[in-house]
Order: C-alpha cells, then sequence, then structure tokens
C-alpha cells in the first residue's frame, strides 16, 4: 500500500465529489458540506483536471453524470461508506455507555421489556435503547448493536446464539374456557372461535398448519376472526374473544399470572426459535458484551422453565 496518496486523486474533492454526485446540485452540495457553490465548482473542477475526463454533463435540466462520473461515484460511495463504518464500529467498540438492542415488537413487548428492568439495574450507567423493528441488514447504519431474532438461525452476515426454544398452542382467557365447556383435543376447537393473522411472516404457523400436525382438516373458509397485528390478536384473546395461538415464550408471563390458560394440552414444537445476533467479525462495545451475557442468563432461566398445562 505504499505509495496509495500519489495515487489517489484530492481527497477533499473526492468528498465534494460524492456530495455533488448524489445530489446532483452543486447549490444543494454546498450547502450539506457548509462552503460556497463556487468552492464545489473548484473542487469538481480540480478532480476533472486530475483525471483529465469531465464528470458531469451540464444540461438544461441541471446536471448529469458522465459514464466516467458514474464509474467514479460507485467507487467513491463504497470507499467513503466503508471507511464512515468502520470508522463507527472502532467507536462503539472502544467505548462510550450507550447500547443500541433491535426486537421485535413482539418480543420487545411480551418477553424483553419485563425483564429488562433487571439489567437496567444492574448496569445503571449503560444508556440501554430498544428498537422495535423489522430485519436489520447493516448493524452500523442502523445504529444497533444487538438483535434478538426468531427464526431458524442463520442470518446472512450474522453470528447467531441461541437464546430460548420455542412451542406453539392454544391460549384463551379463563372466562372464555369455562363459558365454551371443557375441550379435550383439537378436533374440539373446531367448533369455536378461533384467533388468526390474515398475514403472517414464514415463521408463523397457521391454523392450518397446527391442525394438521395432530390429524385435524381445518376448512380454510371457517375463518374465526381476523386481525393483521399480532399484539392486538393477543390483546383480544386476554378479552374473551377466542382462541388464539400463542408462541409459549411469548405466552409465558401471560400463563404464569393467570391472565391466560390452555383449553387443551397439545402441542407443537416448533422448528424455530429466538436467537441473540450480533455482526460477523465486529468486535463488541462493553455495554453490548454485557448485555450479551446478560440475555443469555436470562434465557437460560426461562428455557428451564415449563409452560403451565391445560
Amino acid at each position: 500500500m505504499s505509495g496509495l496518496r500519489g495515487k489517489l486523486p484530492p481527497p477533499n474533492a473526492l468528498v465534494v465529489f460524492e456530495a455533488a454526485a448524489r445530489l446532483l446540485n452543486f447549490t444543494r452540495a454546498a450547502t450539506e458540506l457548509n462552503v460556497t457553490q463556487a468552492a464545489v465548482s473548484r473542487q469538481i473542477r480540480t478532480l476533472e483536471d486530475y483525471l483529465s475526463s469531465a464528470l458531469f454533463n451540464r444540461t438544461p435540466r441541471g446536471l448529469q453524470l458522465t459514464r466516467d462520473g458514474h464509474r467514479l461515484h460507485q467507487a467513491v460511495t463504497m470507499g467513503l461508506e466503508h471507511i464512515a463504518n468502520t470508522a463507527a464500529e472502532i467507536q462503539r467498540a472502544k467505548g462510550g455507555s450507550e447500547l443500541t438492542v433491535s426486537t421485535s415488537v413482539t418480543f420487545a413487548n411480551y418477553w424483553l421489556i419485563s425483564r429488562v428492568a433487571k439489567f437496567r439495574a444492574a448496569y445503571p450507567d449503560i444508556e440501554l435503547r430498544i428498537v422495535a423493528s423489522g430485519p436489520v441488514s447493516d448493524f452500523t447504519s442502523a445504529g444497533v448493536d444487538l438483535a434478538i431474532r426468531y427464526g431458524a438461525g442463520r442470518w446472512s452476515g450474522m453470528e447467531s446464539t441461541h437464546l430460548l426454544d420455542n412451542e406453539i398452542f392454544p391460549i384463551c382467557s379463563p372466562t372464555f374456557l369455562s363459558n365454551c365447556g371443557p375441550l379435550k383435543e383439537p378436533r374440539d376447537l373446531l367448533s369455536k372461535i378461533l384467533l388468526h393473522l390474515v398475514e403472517f411472516d414464514r415463521n408463523w404457523v397457521t391454523w392450518q398448519a397446527w391442525m394438521k400436525t395432530f390429524g385435524v382438516e381445518w376448512d380454510p373458509k371457517q375463518r374465526g376472526q381476523e386481525f393483521d397485528n399480532y399484539l392486538i390478536l393477543i390483546q383480544a384473546t386476554l378479552n374473551g374473544q377466542g382462541i388464539a395461538l400463542g408462541g409459549g415464550r411469548i405466552a409465558h408471563d401471560f400463563l404464569k399470572a393467570g391472565a391466560l390458560v390452555r383449553p387443551i394440552e397439545a402441542t407443537m414444537r416448533s422448528d424455530r426459535a429466538f436467537y441473540l445476533l450480533t455482526p460477523e467479525h465486529v468486535p463488541l462495545s462493553e455495554p453490548a458484551v454485557l448485555f450479551r451475557d446478560w440475555v443469555i442468563q436470562e434465557a437460560k432461566g426461562d428455557g428451564n422453565a415449563e409452560f403451565p398445562k391445560a
């Protein structure tokens, strides 16, 4: 890598070019970089002279990148983003008391939030931020240190640590069960109000799939009551509106408190589980290490707990 500086265009010009090429407007690039438009034009001209090639076409409709401009923009963007991401990773790993954990809305609401007070009490100096979001493909750009996800255990670019297995079984309120009479087997559920999601991801177990596990045919036309959000479905179940399928780890606290019960004991063992995700080849900050160790121990305690039976 010796002599790299002599092979590179002027670094300041590359930064200015990245902004101008992304925005296709010298004035907006100048505002973003807090310089004058003349300074932006000067840096672009310096870069074009260095390369002996025009990078922009000036048209009545505005700026357009030339072919060489497109090539350079892709290379500059890739290089600067890599530098910025690496710098952010180093900063997060070297210190600070901030920690961002990403997980699903459901897991945050029904498992993590009720337990995280113990972590805060043990480490009061760590500023913990929980982000309930969808999939995270780039931890650095999203500002995420750790994530907890439900799935088969394989995520590209991530190291996964198993936290909790899961079981799927029917759940309902005690009031609903007392009103609908005793139930003994899955087939008995066919005549009851079944609550389910209209849309579900590939990890979600439908009533049809669950029934099939026990040799029961369930007609999809027997829709029962539909929801497009699992949190609302659980609330409807708590309110006594019907019987839902519940993931044992999500329903555990409700079952333990007696807010929900299992109308029958039939259980489907899920081939999915909850995992702690960390980015590959990226050192964790001290707060991230502390949270990782804490949540693994917390999950071990829950993993040994049995779900209350019907």
